[in-house]
């Protein structure tokens, strides 16, 4: 029998082509689900990216802030704000500044309506009588356990009140000594180097105070003395007390008190370099400052910040060190301490974020220290970096023997009659006993 090729040939031909198609339709199917795939996952993929776009996105957190803070130490305030908000992208701090004069009228104002700012900068010396209304917010809970313990322990201790801790402190400013040293030169007291004499003691700095007088004919020391200044009145008066061995607090009862027989001394003290004509009264902040820079005077009272300037001021040459002190005693200064504050507002992110920017500043005192100020974080205090900044070696050791105000209620009255009873003193109208017993006085009627 013959054998229809044809036939063998379509058949064979007909079961290659079902297998072919049988193979290309696997091979659509396979593809059509990896396509299908694809799609689906770029599907997916498109869904999150406009998901995430139609989201908003997280919310800029707006911190308001009052500073009083003017001139170098201003600068370096707005910029160290610059640097954190270009670090914190979900935070940005908004300053205003607010003249040093009305600042407190402000705040207090702010505080008691609800229009306080989100952080204010307060000295700690006020602190009770902020805290004790209510209008600040404790934040202890809020901040690391470890945190309070990278202070110096004379200030940290400042910032509580009634047992809860109420601001982050950011440096403290105490009160030194700082000498011309052309004006010294020009009056011969210089050693056998030809360094100039700096006085240790009170008994030093008058006799070197009378020599300058006698030679030159320039005042021999000068430091703010009006009743609305409170170099003289409040904080040299606070140094010598302390330097007398008085406190403020009663150990017995806890209450602020005042050694009367100490605190005339302390008044004798200061009475003792006016009537001896060393020193100009009465004179302000800036005349001081004016006759210091250009030479009038040789020794000068006035705290850290003026460190801010001096430096840079043409012409002068100088030098700063501690307050004299009484025999047997330590170089007592007055001191005080500028901090952070949080008004209280009922917003827990915006303290949060206040609360941010609080801790990060902690962390680069060291730019703010080159306003003059001296850290109140140990590390920063103690860095090779903060000594290496002019002259710092020759007052760092002030912070440990800087004087603040005792933490009790009512102390801006009390400090505000210690300006105008000091001014009496300094033009004789007041002797050292009567201011005494007066300031005791008026101490037991404004604390509670």
């Amino acid at each position: 029998m013959g054998i229809d090729r044809r036939g063998a040939m379509y058949k064979h031909t007909l079961k290659s082509k079902q297998k072919l198609s049988s193979n290309v339709y696997s091979m659509e199917e396979e593809y059509m689900k990896i396509r299908g795939k694809k799609i689906v996952i770029t599907l997916v993929a498109l869904s999150m990216v406009f998901g995430m776009m139609l989201q908003p996105a997280a919310a800029q957190v707006k911190i308001t802030m009052w500073s009083l803070f003017s001139g170098g130490e201003g600068y370096i305030m707005s910029d160290l704000i610059a640097r954190f908000n270009a670090e914190h992208p979900d935070i940005v701090i908004e300053e205003q500044l607010i003249e040093w004069a009305q600042y407190y009228n402000k705040l207090l104002t702010g505080l008691l309506s609800g229009e306080a700012p989100d952080i204010g900068i307060m000295h700690l010396a006020v602190l009770p009588d902020y805290a004790s209304r209510g209008v600040l917010s404790p934040i202890e809970g809020m901040i690391p356990a470890d945190f309070t313990d990278k202070f110096l322990a004379n200030i940290i201790e400042k910032a509580y009140y009634d047992g809860h801790l109420f601001a982050v402190p950011i440096d403290t400013h105490p009160m030194v000594m700082y000498y011309n040293k052309k004006t010294i030169k020009e009056a011969g007291l210089v050693d056998a180097k030809g360094d100039v004499l700096v006085p240790k003691t009170w008994d030093e700095l008058m006799e070197y105070a009378k020599k300058v007088k006698e030679a030159t004919g320039k005042w021999g020391f000068t430091a703010e003395n009006t009743n609305t200044g409170a170099m003289v009145a409040e904080r040299l008066w606070i140094a010598l007390y302390s330097q007398f061995g008085a406190a403020f607090l009663d150990p017995a009862t806890g209450k602020l008190a005042v050694d009367v027989e100490k605190a005339a001394k302390a008044y004798e003290t200061i009475a003792s370099i006016y009537q001896a004509e060393v020193g100009p009264a009465p004179i302000d902040y800036a005349e001081g400052e004016t006759l210091f820079v250009n030479g009038g005077t040789a020794y000068h009272l006035n705290g850290v910040w003026a460190m801010a300037v001096y430096p840079e001021t043409e012409g002068l040459e100088f030098g700063v060190t501690s307050l004299p002190a009484l025999e047997g005693s330590k170089p007592y200064t007055w001191g005080d301490s500028h901090s952070f504050v949080f008004p209280k507002k009922g917003d827990d992110a915006k303290l949060k974020a206040a609360l941010t920017f609080a801790q990060w500043f902690s962390e680069h005192t060291m730019e703010w220290a080159k306003a003059g100020h001296l850290p109140v974080n140990k590390a920063v205090m103690e860095s090779e970096e903060f000594m290496n900044l002019p002259m710092r070696k020759d007052y760092v050791a002030v912070g440990a023997t800087a004087i603040l105000a005792p933490s009790v209620k009512g102390w801006s009255q009390i400090r505000e009659e210690m300006w105008e009873i000091g001014q009496r003193v300094v033009l004789g109208e007041l002797t050292p006993q009567a201011a005494a017993e007066e300031l005791k006085q008026k101490i037991e009627e404004l604390s509670e």
